[in-house]
């Protein structure tokens, strides 16, 4: 894909960061999480920028909640196609596809930047598919997708309610950067290609 911006402002902290990024904030503060819904908020305020949301059904109603409560049009982004919702609630490989949609939707629409974010964390709901190897395998795939497209990919993950299996191979092993409070940091545990 060609565009004329390589890093956008990441509002998580205030760095910026390249394009083809994967990158997890951890989270475990109201205030940590809103902070990541941040990333979501500077691509709303700037039409050439896409938003995807992505995760389990309460964790999507809470970033929503923010956004209207920050003044965000979110049934305008809505009608735009500037912002996709998907839900936590199949496979790995149909998430893919529905993620490689809307990144290819929002491309055809003029999105110069697309920015996903995805929540991981305990719902009432379990885990789809194969649990902990799935989310290790979306993982994967979304490395994949993130250096195809003009995107930032920011997975956050609940550090109170996400297993200990996960936030090491699953949140270490397949991110390339990593949030933790207010800094950004190269993942050194990363073991995707």
């Amino acid at each position: 894909m060609n565009t004329s911006v390589d890093k956008i402002a990441l509002g998580i902290t205030e760095d910026e960061i390249a394009l083809g990024s994967h990158l997890i904030h951890f989270w475990q503060s109201d205030e940590e999480f809103e902070r990541g819904v941040r990333f979501l908020e500077i691509g709303m305020d700037d039409d050439s920028q896409y938003c995807v949301l992505f995760g389990h059904e309460e964790a999507n109603e809470r970033v929503l909640e923010i956004l209207r409560r920050n003044g965000h049009d979110v049934d305008g982004l809505l009608r735009a196609r500037r912002l996709t919702i998907l839900c936590r609630d199949c496979s790995a490989a149909e998430t893919l596809k529905a993620i490689k949609a809307a990144f290819s939707a929002a491309v055809e629409n003029g999105a110069e930047v697309i920015r996903y974010l995805g929540n991981l964390g305990r719902s009432e709901a379990p885990l789809p598919g194969r649990g902990a190897d799935e989310v290790v395998e979306l993982e994967n795939g979304a490395t994949e997708l993130a250096v195809r497209y003009p995107c930032v990919i920011v997975c956050m993950y609940d550090i109170n309610t996400v297993s200990g299996a996960l936030l090491l191979n699953a949140g270490f092993g397949t991110h390339s950067h990593a949030v933790r409070g207010r800094t950004l940091c190269e993942n050194s545990y990363c073991a995707a290609e």
